[in-house]
């Protein structure tokens, strides 16, 4: 039966209970890298957006060339981009996937071992079983699937959280009963993994801060609490500098702001707006949309997101976490329910940093991509909710079993986008016959993401975006200012690669630089990552100032 442990795991002393997980944990994460190569190879937005070009630019020192080819998120940390970029440069596509996927199926790791020192069952075989099962439906979710082997890297920042959720839960006797010092010191050091992978995309502040909190809510004296949240919390801005300090300083030398263009409105960066510069096309509108927003989103997707994907367990365990905590509270003790489960630090200690986590995401983003990590917990969340409900020990694990069925069977995977067959590398093009490219500009312009392909041009070739969803040259930003300096200063040939459907946006972009586009003049480039879509590379001609 699955019950909340008292505090940390049983020790395992079968030895083929332990020799069933060692196989498990083994296999499990190459499975998953399988899986990537069995949904096919990633071409989503963001990838052909920035996440391949940012990894060549880095690597490759393209700054003294180009000027953001690739929109906004040019200005994301790039160290999150380039193994991949690697993996694929020095082997191929499958290879490339097959790594990313393996990476991503560490989580099942996590997962299961979160699972075995928060759960106990009297047969050592069985809680294996168990425990690999509540992983495995962790990672199948509607929205885990669909980001198996992509690049959104949401399931890779995911694996600072568990860690350091798993560490927490795991070592929580000594973080109770050791001196403050030791205390202290231990969760400085559970914390920086959460930091590090939140250096890595920031949108996994989320659960910095959820877990940090649960920190001071769990258990233990004010004094002790506040002490080990805020060793947690300075681990975490630990893991922050280590991961995120050389890119900020970066972005504070050449864009006048660590985060640029983010918060904006603290640091006031001359070349954005003073805005925070967050995404909020999906936070909720009203108090009545965010009671019900797990429901809502559970119907329709597309609150939460560009894609159709199904999953129904958010919504259950939103309904079902408050109604077993309730029911501890008012019968947990009762003589008349002597099986009720324990309320363990692991079940406070997760209870409130997901409720946490949930709250901040709800608040800032409501972006289904940034909650997957939730969605990988949500099952070991229900089966401790069930464990806290007043019924008999057979009973409860007929519930939870039936739930996660339920679960399992709602699941519908989304789709980011994939070939439907592979290329030999990540990014091929066919690139046209170019003459002599040694002093050769090329402009970008339209909103669609095509940055990946300036990967498979001459490396001389210098490129600079004058519109983007960032920049646009009839607004009044200080970047256009830049973009006009860089294009300016460029006397050699200039052509513009555009999507053929977006020529009219190109034409009104180029206006503002007094140039013109030679449509009829235009070789085509054949972007093979993307369904071998046909994208223009046009002569322009300077236009008369007026």
């Amino acid at each position: 039966m699955y019950l909340p442990s008292d505090l940390h795991c049983l020790p395992v002393r079968d030895t083929r209970a332990r020799g069933l997980a060692l196989i498990i944990l083994a296999l499990a994460p190459i499975l998953f890298g399988f899986l990537a190569i069995y949904l096919g190879q990633d071409a989503n937005w963001d990838l052909r957006n920035y996440h391949w070009y940012n990894a060549y630019a880095f690597l490759n020192g393209r700054d003294a060339l180009d000027l953001l080819p690739s929109q906004t998120p040019y200005f994301y940390n790039p160290l999150l981009d380039v193994p991949f970029y690697l993996v694929d440069s020095h082997s191929s596509a499958k290879v490339a996937a097959f790594f990313l996927g393996t990476v991503q199926g560490l989580n099942f790791i996590l997962l299961f071992m979160l699972a075995h020192v928060a759960l106990v069952m009297p047969n050592p075989r069985h809680k294996v079983i168990g425990c690999a099962a509540i992983a495995m439906l962790g990672m199948l979710g509607g929205g885990g699937i669909s980001m198996i082997g992509t690049t959104f890297y949401d399931n890779v920042t995911s694996l600072g959280s568990l860690l350091s959720a798993l560490l927490v839960i795991r070592h929580s006797p000594r973080l109770l009963n050791d001196i403050e010092k030791k205390a202290f010191a231990l969760c400085f050091l559970f914390g920086l993994p959460s930091g590090i992978m939140m250096g890595l995309k920031l949108t996994s502040v989320i659960f910095c801060v959820g877990f940090c909190g649960a920190l001071f809510l769990a258990q233990g004296t004010w004094r002790r609490r506040f002490l080990l949240a805020l060793g947690f919390g300075l681990g975490v801005l630990a893991g922050v500098a280590i991961s995120l300090g050389p890119w900020a300083l970066y972005l504070q030398t050449n864009y006048l702001s660590p985060l640029f263009p983010y918060f904006n409105e603290l640091f006031q960066s001359p070349l954005a707006p003073l805005t925070s510069a967050r995404d909020i096309q999906y936070v909720a509108n009203n108090f009545i949309d965010a009671l019900f927003f797990p429901f809502i989103f559970a119907d329709n997707p597309h609150r939460v997101g560009e894609i159709m994907w199904r999953d129904w367990r958010l919504p259950i365990l939103y309904a079902l976490m408050p109604l077993a905590v309730i029911t501890h509270v008012i019968f947990g003790r009762s003589r008349t329910n002597p099986n009720a489960a324990a309320a363990s630090y692991a079940v406070r200690y997760m209870f409130i940093g997901m409720a946490l986590s949930y709250a901040l995401w709800l608040k800032m983003f409501c972006i289904y991509r940034y909650a997957v990590p939730m969605e990988m917990i949500t099952p070991l969340l229900i089966v401790m909710s069930v464990g806290l409900l007043p019924l008999k020990p057979e009973l409860r694990a007929m519930v939870s079993i039936f739930v996660l069925l339920v679960i399992a069977g709602s699941v519908q995977a989304g789709d980011w986008h994939r070939r439907k067959t592979w290329l030999d590398h990540v990014v091929e093009a066919y690139i046209p016959p170019l003459g002599d490219t040694s002093d050769m500009m090329i402009l970008m312009a339209g909103f669609e993401p095509y940055s990946h392909l300036v990967t498979a041009f001459p490396a001389e070739i210098k490129f600079v975006r004058i519109q983007s969803n960032f920049a646009s040259p009839n607004e009044n930003k200080g970047i256009n200012d830049r973009l006009h300096g860089r294009v300016e200063s460029h006397k050699g040939r200039k052509m513009i690669l555009i999507p053929p459907w977006q020529h009219g946006l190109a034409d009104e972009a180029l206006g503002y630089y007094h140039f013109r586009a030679d449509w009829t003049g235009c070789q085509k480039v054949v972007d093979h990552l993307y369904d071998d879509a046909m994208i223009d590379l046009c002569p322009l001609h300077p236009m008369s100032k007026p």
